[in-house]
């Protein structure tokens, strides 16, 4: 039998609209958040570049700078001291918003297209989610999109770095579950995707990664 692992953001829910609205208001501060439309833009034209906290704090920081190439080397130099501050701004804020605005916290959030498929339950069968998000706000976005995953076939952060990255942990799930002899991992990071024996990667192309040429693509049949 086969499982089906699949990233979280930018695979199933399109998170990028409540990346860039927390993120600003951790970076700039509640009073100088900035309401420009070019910014966002350009923010998101280069969310491919995101994939920790860190990324996050550079990508706005050269915003800030009107200058989006002078992105990696501010990444290279970055003060982890300024990253750590960000990133327990950042989420401070998101708490916040969950527990006093949680419908305008969920309404940051979208379903991709492939999301909506996973709505009905027999779209879903041995399919499980492995992301880097943290669990708690996976499951509450997953049970408000009334995304048909059981809640204990989700895998946060947690297990992906315990294991040392997806495909690891995949590969330690099916020597611990022998009813399942093969997986596919889809995911719009190559960074999480390797060659693997027991595992099948695919890129997810429509989610906020680019520069693969290595991975198949994933089509959902």
């Amino acid at each position: 039998m086969e499982a089906i692992f699949l990233d979280f953001d930018g695979v199933i829910v399109d998170s990028i609209e409540e990346w860039y609205h927390i993120g600003v208001l951790a970076y700039h501060g509640i009073d100088k958040a900035l309401h420009d439309n070019q910014h966002k833009e350009l923010y998101k034209n280069n969310c491919h570049l995101l994939y920790s906290d860190a990324d996050e704090y550079c990508l706005l920081k050269a915003l800030e700078n009107q200058n989006i190439k002078s992105f990696t080397k501010i990444r290279k130099d970055v003060n982890q001291k300024e990253v750590d501050s960000y990133s327990k701004q950042f989420q401070k804020i998101r708490k916040f918003y969950q527990n006093h605005h949680l419908n305008l916290w969920c309404g940051l959030h979208s379903l991709t297209d492939y999301g909506k498929t996973l709505t009905n339950q027999k779209n879903t069968k041995n399919y499980f989610i492995l992301t880097r998000k943290n669990m708690e706000d996976v499951l509450i976005l997953k049970n408000h999109f009334n995304i048909k995953i059981p809640d204990l076939k989700v895998f946060d952060y947690s297990h992906s770095v315990k294991y040392g990255g997806k495909v690891d942990f995949i590969e330690k799930f099916l020597d611990n579950n022998p009813d399942y002899n093969k997986a596919v991992l889809v995911d719009d990071k190559i960074e999480n995707l390797d060659k693997s024996s027991k595992v099948k990667c695919y890129f997810a192309s429509w989610g906020y990664g680019k520069g693969n040429n290595e991975f198949e693509t994933y089509t959902d049949s």
